[in-house]
């Protein structure tokens, strides 16, 4: 199971669970509209292993969180 999270400045952080197959750069596109007005400090893709003791592992993702940036800054206004 892979999830991405987002951390945003002043705000409780936010995921976004992947559909089976959907790429994490379409899963940002697809997501950014619903975050205009927030602020991205930084974004970790989330994955499962049994092997640790919190059973998930945060892997930062610079490259996710200049692409939501990108996103948020081209989003029209409504």
């Amino acid at each position: 199971m892979r999830r991405l999270v987002i951390e945003l400045k002043d705000h409780p952080k936010r995921s976004i669970t992947l559909m089976s197959g959907e790429r994490m750069d379409a899963a940002i596109r697809k997501y950014a509209p619903h975050l205009r007005g927030l602020e991205p400090v930084q974004v970790f893709v989330q994955e499962y292993d049994p092997r640790l003791s919190t059973r998930f592992r945060y892997t930062p993702a610079p490259q996710l969180l200049e692409l939501l940036r990108r996103e948020l800054r081209q989003a029209p206004a409504a």
